[in-house]
């Protein structure tokens, strides 16, 4: 490596452990809680998340027409500054105002960081030390996450708005380490961005037209119920919700989630070095029957061993989404590729924003179990669904080769 590859590759390391020392991770619902009801908490978060999908549309365009570090910068910013809004805030008003200005942050944040790493490090096309350099990456995000995650849940115990601060400073903290990398690109002008828009729109509309055709269309229910469970519980307030149906404080909490944490990585390892031999079936029959089983299981006043819903749920969240990623890939014209994968995200986060409020007010009421039972049931006919439809042969899905026969891999569909 050049010695600026160096520079830039150390710079990478460290934006990737300041933007992921969440240490209000386990906590948030906590602090939301000596002000806020829960179902006041959900019409929250409900919101937030669709103010960040709607910011999501034209974030690449404006990268395009002001600069990816910019926008970077300008998005950390209002991220950071959102948790720190929050943390000194007092009602619903106060919280509502940092929670937007942080979805808006990280939307405009999506994507764009890696992107403006990528065009400046140049490692040859042909070179590993991009994939090396993600890996080590996404090692120490891992490793911050796991440590501010137990941090926050002591210092939640001294004062609950530290985690908050401490998360938020961290943020934008991240600005100042990347300040000095620009954006070497040639700037679109005004009307190539209001064009590029259009085509950014109408491509999003042939995106959702793939998932009407016969090889892909099975997988919505799939990616509705379930992605969409895991997103309420992954990022949303279901996990937390459950953690105290479960009867976890604010620190044994975010021992649950960091141990969670590290019991993934093993078993994602473990997928890894026996790609070759999983089922796309078996997995996701697997990882359903299980989500589905961890709703029903939490409506039962089981205690301490709720935390294995609470590892079922995190493991389920991170080993399907990259394993329906590339399920996607795989049965998707290149041109289209990158779209549906963007659709896909859209489609397994659409649900949350309908399901917060609804999670939020059956807590307050102490009617939970109705949402439970009731997505569960969705679950179990999504699968079933995906089992009918899917009756061709089974497909052999890998998580580390990059090529192998068509043949192998995607079953024949009726056209």
């Amino acid at each position: 490596m050049t010695d600026n590859q160096k520079w830039l590759s150390r710079k990478f390391l460290l934006y990737k452990l300041l933007t992921n020392l969440w240490f209000l991770g386990a906590v948030w619902l906590y602090f939301y809680r000596i002000y806020i009801t829960d179902a006041q908490v959900g019409i929250l978060d409900g919101v937030a998340f669709a103010i960040g999908l709607i910011a999501e549309v034209p974030s690449g365009v404006l990268a395009d027409k002001f600069g990816r570090d910019k926008m970077v910068r300008l998005g950390q910013f209002l991220a950071g500054s959102g948790l720190i809004i929050q943390a000194f805030g007092h009602g619903l008003a106060q919280f509502m105002l940092g929670q937007a200005t942080m979805m808006i942050g990280v939307s405009f944040v999506s994507g764009a960081d890696e992107a403006l790493f990528f065009d400046q490090i140049k490692f040859k096309q042909t070179s590993p030390e991009w994939r090396k350099l993600l890996t080590r990456g996404s090692q120490i995000a891992l490793i911050g996450t796991t440590s501010a995650t137990i941090f926050g849940g002591w210092l939640h115990n001294i004062d609950p708005r530290i985690p908050w601060v401490l998360t938020g400073l961290s943020l934008i903290g991240s600005v100042i380490l990347i300040w000095p990398i620009k954006d070497t690109r040639v700037k679109k002008d005004k009307h190539k961005a209001i064009s590029e828009l259009a085509e950014h729109l109408a491509s999003i509309k042939a995106g959702f037209a793939e998932f009407f055709s016969n090889k892909i269309s099975l997988y919505v229910p799939i990616i509705i119920t379930v992605q969409g469970l895991f997103y309420a519980a992954g990022w949303g307030l279901l996990r937390l919700v459950l953690m105290d149906r479960f009867h976890f404080s604010p620190f044994i909490g975010s021992v649950v989630i960091a141990s969670s944490s590290l019991i993934t990585v093993a078993i994602l390892g473990y997928m890894h070095k026996h790609a070759e031999s999983l089922s796309e079936k078996q997995v996701l029959t697997l990882i359903s029957v299980l989500a589905a089983s961890s709703l029903l299981l939490s409506i039962a006043n089981i205690g301490w061993w709720g935390y294995f819903v609470i590892l079922a749920l995190y493991v389920g969240e991170h080993v399907l989404v990259p394993f329906m990623s590339e399920v996607l890939n795989y049965r998707t014209d290149e041109s289209q590729r990158a779209t549906v994968l963007s659709v896909a995200s859209f489609l397994r986060t659409l649900p949350y924003v309908a399901l917060a409020p609804i999670i939020g007010s059956l807590n307050t009421q102490n009617k939970l179990e109705y949402f439970l039972i009731i997505w569960a049931l969705f679950i179990v006919i999504a699968l079933v669904l995906y089992l009918g439809l899917n009756k061709k042969r089974d497909v052999k899905v890998s998580l580390a080769k990059d090529k192998l026969e068509p043949e192998e891999r995607v079953p024949e569909f009726n056209q």
